[in-house]
């Protein structure tokens, strides 16, 4: 299965962010509706853009969204304070998906949260030396997470590894880097990489092109799972093609039921 991280309620986005502090029940619940029925897998939920108020706005924003999905709904928890991660985990009625743990000192009581949860973990390949710019500086730091997740008790069936995606209008190579990385750890190290796909294209123009297209690329060296916009026309069609192109969806099943959904819904 590929797993469809849904990143539209995060409180980085001028849009969201207003409507956390408005308490805008309407144009959360009708983010949560549009990602679940574009086939998201998990609705990611950011609230950290206030610092002073994120327990607060997540506990929220959990609630409005279970409300407008149903208990059963799988959500993202994305912050980096384990406090805050701790204490909006027990709350989800369903086993959530953190998001995320990294290299980094800090977030070795993540870590440790992850581990007694049982919970599906996003890692970060990065720690302090920053962001990785090449696909040996992912390699290295997935290694490095894996081990600190070996050792904490967090399965590796449970670990996804956010391999970091860069903008090439910026860093031309960061698209070829970013593929060797993904076929890398997927092959060698045995963890599932996963991206934020749509920032390759950041600065560019027609970015839908560029997403789908780099997104079909990292689905053939690897990829099993990416954060993004499920709603983006082509997206979801770009992920059954690819899978069935691949032989990794089975007699092409899901790519039949895609397609007979979309022309009957």
């Amino acid at each position: 299965m590929f797993l469809v991280v849904g990143e539209l309620i995060n409180s980085t986005r001028r849009r969201v962010g207003g409507a956390i502090a408005d308490r805008d029940e309407a144009h959360i619940r009708q983010l949560a509706r549009r990602q679940s029925e574009a086939g998201a897998d998990v609705i990611d939920l950011n609230a950290g853009q206030s610092m002073d108020h994120e327990l607060e706005d997540l506990l929220w924003l959990i609630e409005v969204v279970e409300d407008e999905l149903g208990a059963d709904v799988r959500l993202g928890i994305d912050t980096s304070d384990p406090n805050v991660m701790e204490k909006a985990i027990a709350r989800c009625s369903g086993p959530p998906l953190m998001n995320s743990i990294s290299n980094e000192p800090s977030k070795r009581p993540l870590i440790e949260i992850a581990a007694g949860r049982g919970c599906d973990v996003i890692g970060l390949a990065m720690g302090e030396a920053g962001m990785p710019k090449t696909a040996d500086d992912r390699v290295c730091e997935t290694a490095a997470i894996v081990e600190k997740c070996d050792v904490a008790g967090v399965s590796r069936d449970n670990l996804y590894v956010d391999l970091i995606c860069m903008s090439v209008a910026t860093s031309p190579q960061q698209g070829r880097e970013l593929l060797e990385a993904v076929r890398r750890v997927s092959y060698e190290l045995s963890v599932k990489p996963l991206v934020a796909a749509s920032n390759v294209s950041f600065g560019l123009p027609n970015r839908r092109l560029l997403n789908r297209t780099f997104l079909a690329m990292l689905i053939d060296v690897g990829l099993a799972g990416a954060i993004l916009d499920p709603t983006d026309p082509g997206i979801s069609e770009t992920i059954c093609a690819a899978r069935a192109l691949l032989g990794s969806d089975e007699y092409c099943m899901e790519y039949i039921q895609h397609h007979r959904a979309s022309t009957t819904g």
